[in-house]
């Protein structure tokens, strides 16, 4: 079995915080001290934590392999909470230390750089759990997340300022500095690599009433069927900022291609691209791929613009004349929203193992499946659970129902691979 280099990583730093803080005391626990020394512990942790969001953001390849960017992301923010909610406890028992000890609380340029810091992250913390329901544009969030890499310098500052010099402790808190320091020169030193080989648009493509493809020529990454980019757009001399999407094409094809649906602010404005445009990718990411995983037949379940890492593996059999069996369970709203369907009719002529099922959910007048993926209509399909892998991408909520329904029929979850971003 490979070990994932991630959560190990993980678990050392938080196992070094506890062991750097038992150390670092040297007066008994339970004296008058006792509030101020689990406070440090909590300071360490808490640090280590918000360590650990920046690491799980930083696009690592080495780590994220095995374990997936998309799980990386939702693990940042629980650490970033975790984290947060850490150093303000830590906060909360020094001021109350203060006040027991010495019945008022002390103020100097240290701790007003710690309480500026702790203040920051409490505002980008705020602004990423309600950026969606307050209406703020993603490049304005991102910019605002960004800032974290000012306040985290100044906390340790802070830590540092205020940790014994010679002590565990204080060796552990350079430890996370000069870790903190490595990602942002990694992050630095990639958006730079990545800006020395830009791509250029040469094909915009209708492929639905409010879905385009962007096909890129350029210095083509390595990729499975099924991963993911980053992709920035330079259009009129403006830069936009990263955003992710699946890469549409196989590996196979001569170019690289994403097909987004005009869902927010900046997919609203993909067909306004013109061949010519320049773009910078990032790429690959992701491990949603059947490729990984040596299972049985794949049943591919799809939400909407969900379709797209799916058709990048079927447009890699095809290409690859891999007559296997595949069945592919496709939701829509409406038979509006379906793209690609002249390709998927060619495949399913030179593919026979190939079998698609669009399900609409808001057409009465559709003559094929309506309503929602359940389990009986997925078994009614696919007769047996046994030898089969089940792959999932879509909304998250469309992701989390059809999950279920596959617990719900006893598929072990070693045999479901999904891909769920929520930013």
């Amino acid at each position: 079995m490979k070990i994932q280099r991630l959560p190990v990583l993980t678990a050392l730093l938080l196992l070094a915080a506890a062991a750097a803080w038992f150390f670092r005391v040297d007066v008994g626990l339970f004296g008058e001290n006792y509030l101020r020394f689990v406070s440090l512990l909590l300071a360490a942790l808490g640090l280590a934590s918000i360590l650990v969001q920046f690491i799980l953001v930083s696009r690592i390849k080495s780590l994220e392999s095995g374990f997936g960017l998309d799980r990386m992301l939702r693990w940042h923010r629980v650490f970033g909470r975790a984290g947060l909610i850490l150093v303000t406890l830590h906060a909360v028992l020094i001021i109350a230390f203060q006040l027991l000890q010495f019945g008022e609380v002390f103020i100097n340029l240290f701790i007003l750089i710690g309480i500026l810091g702790l203040l920051g992250f409490m505002v980008t913390a705020g602004v990423a759990s309600t950026y969606k329901k307050i209406g703020l544009a993603y490049e304005t969030w991102r910019n605002i997340h960004l800032v974290n890499y000012v306040l985290f310098p100044l906390v340790m500052i802070h830590a540092l300022y205020h940790a014994a010099p010679g002590s565990l402790l204080y060796y552990y808190l350079l430890l996370l500095a000069f870790l903190f320091l490595a990602v942002a020169f990694y992050r630095v030193a990639r958006i730079a690599a990545v800006r020395r080989n830009p791509f250029e648009v040469v094909e915009v493509r209708q492929e639905a009433e409010d879905i385009w493809s962007l096909f890129f020529k350029g210095p083509r990454p390595e990729y499975k069927p099924g991963q993911f980019m980053f992709i920035q757009l330079l259009r009129n001399g403006e830069l936009s900022s990263p955003h992710p999407f699946t890469i549409s094409s196989s590996p196979t094809a001569e170019y690289i291609s994403i097909t987004p649906k005009e869902l927010g602010d900046f997919t609203s404005t993909i067909k306004n691209t013109k061949p010519g445009d320049r773009a910078f990718i990032d790429a690959p990411y992701g491990i949603f791929s059947f490729l990984n995983y040596a299972g049985g037949e794949p049943v591919f379940f799809a939400g909407g613009i969900g379709i797209t890492p799916f058709m990048s593996m079927l447009r890699y059999m095809f290409d690859r004349k891999q007559d296997q069996k595949v069945t592919l369970f496709w939701a829509n709203r409406s038979e509006k929203n379906l793209c690609f369907r002249e390709e998927l009719e060619l495949m399913k002529k030179e593919m026979p193992g190939l079998r698609v099922i669009p399900v609409m959910s808001n057409q009465p007048d559709w003559q094929g499946e309506k309503g929602h993926i359940k389990g009986p209509m997925i078994m009614n399909y696919i007769e047996t659970i046994d030898n089969k892998d089940f792959y999932v991408c879509g909304p998250p909520g469309m992701s989390r129902a059809v999950i279920n329904e596959l617990k719900q029929l006893n598929v072990s979850p070693v045999a479901i691979h999904s891909e769920l971003f929520e930013l």
